[in-house]
């Protein structure tokens, strides 16, 4: 069928439409374009009028939209093309997510970075109740000048352009895509549609550590910050640290946990020391060791490492680092049940 400067055809699984002039080629960039029709995330029809012509807006789950004129005499056509259309693409059958196999980046536990969302997306996406909310993974990607955000493969939106900015870096480190949990709310009264998208995402310089370890290994999950101390007495293993930051005096890195002992004048103390490569970089204060001592000395015994997050500030002078864990008293029932299942092991 035709439409304003194109010639559409629906062949099998895809979407063939090619420009007949001037007016298609500009219409889809040049042309001609073949969609996959799994790869529709909305697909919309406006109607022609006397006075005005119609149009099918099409959009893709990468973000790419296309608007595809008609005429008032193949309204009919393109309602029906837009049927077809909704009842054949995702997310029905979501096809392989990116998220679940982008590098994780770290959050900060609420979800505080704002998302400028695509609301005709995030309403694809959202539930029937009028007023809703969905947590998920999403995935951020790096384009040209933006910071896409995709859930499910669908692009519910990108990052404001300061942000974008400072996610750059990071990203790179990770070749170009990480995830993320994402927050997505709406609400929604007869036609009316509101909604926001929100991640929960580190700062940009803690968001990826410079270190990477096994994925089986175990991990505490991050929580509270608690001080390391003694920092200045192993510079010689954080100055190097520092210098591999990808921003310059700021990195997160991951730290091995150990109980170490410690002469005092009157007495010795055993402390939880931090090791990066298995170099120590400082340790927890008595009265924190002895907070994490009951679970960190249990798997030292079994000879089962755990790593904790410690973001680190400073030069080649001085460096001050921040252990992120999660209280041993707070910690999540499946993580405490795989410590079970290590430890008798």
């Amino acid at each position: 069928m035709d439409g304003i400067g194109i010639s559409v055809t629906l062949d099998g699984g895809h979407l063939w439409v090619t420009p007949t002039n001037a007016v298609g080629r500009l219409a889809l960039g040049g042309g001609p374009l073949t969609v996959d029709l799994r790869e529709i995330a909305t697909v919309t029809v406006h109607d022609a009028g006397p006075l005005r012509n119609g149009r099918l807006d099409l959009r893709l789950r990468d973000g790419r939209s296309y608007q595809l004129a008609f005429t008032r005499a193949h309204q009919d056509d393109f309602a029906r093309l837009q049927g077809i259309l909704a009842a054949r693409r995702g997310p029905q059958v979501p096809l392989p997510r990116a998220a679940d196999l982008a590098t994780p980046l770290r959050g900060r536990g609420v979800f505080c970075q704002a998302v400028v969302e695509e609301t005709a997306v995030v309403r694809a996406l959202s539930g029937p109740a009028p007023i809703g909310e969905r947590v998920t993974q999403a995935e951020l990607r790096l384009r040209e000048g933006s910071v896409q955000v995709l859930v499910e493969g669908y692009a519910v939106g990108v990052l404001p352009e300061d942000a974008a900015r400072a996610y750059r870096a990071p990203l790179e480190r990770v070749g170009g895509s990480g995830r993320c949990r994402v927050r997505l709310w709406w609400t929604r009264e007869h036609t009316e549609f509101a909604c926001a998208v929100a991640l929960d995402l580190a700062e940009p310089e803690f968001a990826v550590p410079l270190n990477s370890i096994d994925p089986l290994e175990l991990y505490i999950p991050p929580g509270r910050s608690f001080q390391l101390t003694n920092e200045n007495d192993h510079l010689d293993a954080l100055v190097p640290l520092m210098d591999r930051a990808y921003l310059p005096g700021k990195a997160l890195v991951l730290a091995s946990l150990h109980l170490v002992e410690r002469a005092g004048p009157r007495s010795t103390s055993v402390v939880v020391a931090l090791r990066v490569d298995g170099q120590e970089i400082g340790e927890l204060g008595r009265q924190t060791s002895g907070r994490f001592r009951s679970l960190v000395g249990p798997l030292e015994e079994a000879g089962v490492p755990c790593f904790a997050d410690v973001a680190l500030v400073g030069n080649a002078i001085a460096v001050e680092g921040r252990v992120l864990l999660t209280p041993p008293e707070e910690l999540p029932d499946e993580f405490i049940q795989r410590v079970r299942g290590l430890l008798r092991a």
